[in-house]
Parts: structure tokens; C-alpha cells; sequence
């Protein structure tokens, strides 16, 4: 055999290693920014679980879920009313509570807030049932006036479940004809 002679069935060695690596970079690059990408989604929609849960817990005090119910209603919004609702009975409460709103906002002279007045009457009354009576009245503001309405009493039953305090009932005095004057109200 002289040199330069090929050997039968000889072939020269391919040479791959190089190209390979070469080649699969650009897929560890990807891993690495999919990684990277999937880290920086996780952290906000773990975030955003954890809000959720939170927004669907009752309230720490019975006080407190009468307090939320009487805030939204005064704020004329439904937004995280549902966290303090009894869960068996929402529908039910969630209606009773638009339907009033909507004869706050029928009468002559919409309310400009609800305010609680005095002391909070809180009766515990055990198997984590409580009641919370509150005086409650309207105050319109406008044209350099302010005006309070006659306080009036208003009762919420609250039961706890395992995330907190949630409104069971509430027991509302009618708004036209006890909060504002029948004449008022427009029908």
C-alpha cells in the first residue's frame, strides 16, 4: 500500500462533534428562555391564585361582613360583595341587595353616602351564628348643603364558614317611605 492509497472499504472519519454542538446551542438557549418565561408567568399567576382565594373568604368579625355589605351598598357597587355572601344563599342576597340599590337610585334624590351611626350591636349567638345591628342613615351632599337623614335600624344574621364571616340575611327597612319621603320616590 503506498501513501494516498485507500484501503477497500475505508472511509475518512466523519467529523461531527463540532457541528453538533454547534447545533444545539441555539436549543439550550430556548430551554434556558422557556425556563426563564415560564418563571416569570408563574410568579404572577401564583400571585393571582392566591388573590383569588383571598377575595373568596368571608370576613374576620361579623362586624366586619356587615360592614363590607353596607360599604358596597353605599358605594352603589356589587365588586367583592360576593365574598361576604353565604355561599348557599348569593343569589337570593345578591338580589335583595340590588333591588334596594335600585330604590336608592329611583328615588327623587339618589343618596350621596350610607353611613353607620353610633355603636355596633354584635350578638353572639354561638354554633358560629351571630346577628349585627346597625343605625343606619342616608347623608346627600350638594350645592354647598349637606343632609342627614333620621337613622334607622337595619340587621344582618352572619354565619362562619371556613373562610370567615359571611351575611346570612339581611333586614332592611324599606327605603322610600322610612329613609326618604314616599312623595319622593318615583315609581
Amino acid at each position: 500500500m503506498t501513501m494516498g492509497e485507500e484501503l477497500p472499504g475505508w472511509r475518512p472519519p466523519r467529523i461531527r462533534k463540532a457541528g453538533r454542538q454547534a447545533r444545539r446551542w441555539p436549543w439550550a438557549l430556548l430551554a434556558l428562555v422557556v425556563v426563564a418565561c415560564a418563571g416569570v408567568v408563574a410568579v404572577p399567576a401564583s400571585w393571582a391564585v392566591r388573590k383569588q382565594a383571598e377575595a373568596e373568604r368571608g370576613e374576620p368579625a361579623p362586624e366586619a361582613a356587615a360592614t363590607v355589605w353596607l360599604m358596597k351598598l353605599s358605594a352603589g357597587e356589587e365588586d367583592g360583595l360576593s365574598r361576604v355572601l353565604a355561599k348557599s344563599r348569593h343569589d337570593e342576597l345578591l338580589d335583595q341587595f340590588v333591588r334596594y340599590r335600585d330604590d336608592i337610585a329611583g328615588s327623587g334624590r339618589p343618596v350621596s353616602k350610607l353611613e353607620a351611626v353610633g355603636s355596633s350591636v354584635i350578638e353572639h349567638q354561638g354554633d358560629d351564628r351571630a346577628t349585627v345591628e346597625e343605625q343606619v342613615r342616608g347623608v346627600w351632599w350638594g350645592d354647598g348643603t349637606n343632609l342627614a337623614g333620621t337613622p334607622h335600624m337595619w340587621q344582618w344574621q352572619l354565619r362562619k364558614d371556613r373562610g370567615g364571616w359571611r351575611v346570612w340575611s339581611v333586614d332592611l327597612p324599606p327605603w322610600c317611605g322610612v329613609h326618604i319621603r314616599a312623595e319622593l320616590c318615583r315609581r
